[in-house]
C-alpha cells in the first residue's frame, strides 16, 4: 500500500537537478508571484477599505512621529471593527517607517506587500541553503515552497494585517545561517530588535553559542537604534523606554484571546482566567531554560538552523503576547523539515509535515473567533484546538530533546 500525497510530502518532493532554462523560470515565476500579490493587495484595499490594520497603525504613528515629538504613543487607528491599535514599537521603528505614511494608503498596502513577499522568498531561500539543497535545485524548490506555505494563517495572516515579522525574520537568518560569519555578523539581528524588541533573544543566542563578536555587534547597533530614537524624539524615546514598553494592555485587552499563541494565551484559556501572571512566570521561566540549552546544544552539534528554530520557538512560547502572524517562524521550519525528509526517506516524518501543514492551514478558521463569539471561553477539544500553535511547538521541543539524546548516546 502507498501512502497518499499530503500538501507536506508534496513539500518535501524538491525537484530533482534542474537545468538553466528551469532555473530562470522558476525565479520569474517567483518575481510575478511577488508583484501579483502587491497589486492585488493595493487593489483590495482600494476596493473595501478594510484589512491591513496593523500597517495603517504603523502609518499612523510615522505620520503622528513626524509631527513632532511627544505625540508617537498619543494616536491610535481605529478599524471599522472598532478596535483600536496604537503604535508599539521604539521610535526607532517610527524612523524608518515615515516614507510608508508620506504615499497614500493603497500605494502604502502594495510597496509593503511586496516587501513581505520578497523577505518570505529570501528566507524560503536561506532555509534551503541551511539544509543543504543543491544550488541547481534551488529556485524550482523556492518556488514550490513558497506556494506550499502562502495557504498557512501565520504567512496569510501577516500579509493580510501589513505586518512586519517576515522582514525581521530574514534580517535574523541572514545573520545565522551556516556560513555567514563575517565580521558584520550581527547588523541585522541589531536593526531587527531596534525596529521590534523581540529579537533581542537572538543576542543571547549569540552569548550562549560562543558568538561573543556577533553579539557585541549586534548590541552595539540595537544601542545605535535607541540613539538614533532620542536624538530624533527624545520624549517618545524616554516614555517607551522609561516603562511604556511593558504596557501589555497596548497589546491585547484580554490574553485569552485565540489569537494570541503563547504559553500566557495558553493558560489564560485552559484557566479561563486572564490572571495567572505568576504561574505564567514560572511556566515561562522553565521553557526559556529548556529552549535556550536545546538551541545551544544544537549549534554545538553544528546543526546551526535547527538552532535558530529552537531559540526563536521558545522565545515566541514564553511571550506574553504572541500573534498567530508571530510565527511565520513556521516556514523555515517546514522547509528544514521537508528537505531533511527527502534526504532521508522519512516517511513518518512527510505524514507529521503533512499534519502541522493542515493543521496551521485549518487555524485560518481563528479570524472568525471574535465576530462568532468565541474568542474567549474554551472547554475540551475547544482547548486544544484553540492551542495548536503552542502545542506543536511544546511537541517539536521534546522531540528535538529525544532527537539529541540519540545522536549523542549513538556517538558514544
Amino acid at each position: 500500500m502507498t501512502d497518499a500525497p499530503t500538501a507536506g510530502s508534496e513539500l518535501a518532493r524538491t525537484p530533482p537537478a534542474s537545468p538553466p532554462v528551469a532555473a530562470v523560470a522558476s525565479r520569474a515565476t517567483l518575481v510575478g508571484i511577488v508583484a501579483l500579490l502587491a497589486v492585488a493587495a493595493a487593489l483590495v484595499h482600494r476596493g473595501t477599505g478594510r484589512f491591513w490594520g496593523d500597517l495603517a497603525a504603523y502609518r499612523t504613528g510615522a505620520a503622528a512621529a513626524a509631527s513632532g515629538d511627544g505625540n508617537l504613543y498619543q494616536v491610535s487607528y481605529r478599524g471599522e471593527d472598532g478596535i483600536e491599535l496604537g503604535f508599539t514599537y521604539p521610535p526607532f521603528a517610527a524612523l524608518l517607517l515615515r516614507p510608508l505614511a508620506a504615499v497614500p494608503a493603497d500605494v502604502a498596502v502594495g510597496l509593503w506587500t511586496a516587501v513581505s513577499a520578497a523577505a518570505l522568498v529570501a528566507v524560503v531561500r536561506l532555509a534551503l541553503d541551511a539544509a543543504g539543497v543543491a544550488p541547481g535545485r534551488r529556485p524550482p524548490a523556492t518556488l514550490l515552497a513558497v506556494l506550499a506555505v502562502l495557504p498557512l494563517l501565520p504567512v496569510t495572516g501577516h500579509l493580510q494585517a501589513g505586518q512586519v515579522g517576515l522582514l525581521l525574520m530574514w534580517l535574523v537568518l541572514h545573520d545565522l545561517i551556516p556560513g555567514r560569519t563575517s565580521r558584520w555578523c550581527g547588523i541585522g539581528i541589531g536593526v531587527a530588535a531596534g525596529l521590534k524588541l523581540t529579537p533581542l533573544i537572538f543576542v543571547g543566542f549569540l552569548l550562549f553559542t560562543g558568538r561573543i563578536r556577533a553579539a557585541a555587534t549586534a548590541t552595539a547597533v540595537f544601542v545605535a537604534t535607541i540613539g538614533l530614537g532620542f536624538a530624533w524624539r527624545p520624549t517618545d524615546s524616554a516614555w517607551f523606554f522609561g516603562g511604556g514598553l511593558l504596557d501589555t494592555a497596548r497589546v491585547t485587552g484580554d490574553p485569552r484571546t485565540i489569537l494570541n499563541q503563547s504559553l500566557a494565551g495558553a493558560l489564560a484559556r485552559i484557566a479561563d482566567t486572564p490572571d495567572l501572571a505568576w504561574l505564567w512566570a514560572v511556566t515561562a521561566a522553565v521553557v526559556a531554560a529548556a529552549g535556550t540549552a536545546l538551541a545551544v546544544w544544537c549549534a554545538r552539534a553544528a546543526d546551526q538552523l535547527v538552532a535558530v528554530l529552537a531559540c526563536a520557538g521558545t522565545g515566541l512560547l514564553v511571550s506574553p503576547v504572541s500573534w498567530h502572524h508571530h510565527w511565520v517562524w513556521w516556514v523555515p521550519a517546514m522547509v528544514l523539515l521537508a528537505a531533511r525528509c527527502r534526504q532521508h526517506g522519512h516517511r513518518l516524518g512527510a505524514a507529521a509535515l503533512g499534519a502541522v501543514w493542515l493543521a496551521l492551514v485549518a487555524s485560518t478558521s481563528w479570524v472568525l473567533a471574535a465576530p462568532g463569539g468565541w474568542d474567549l471561553h474554551f472547554t475540551g477539544l475547544g482547548l486544544v484546538y484553540s492551542n495548536l500553535y503552542v502545542l506543536i511547538a511544546l511537541a517539536g521541543l521534546v522531540l528535538l530533546a529525544g532527537w539529541l539524546l540519540r545522536r549523542s548516546a549513538a556517538r558514544r
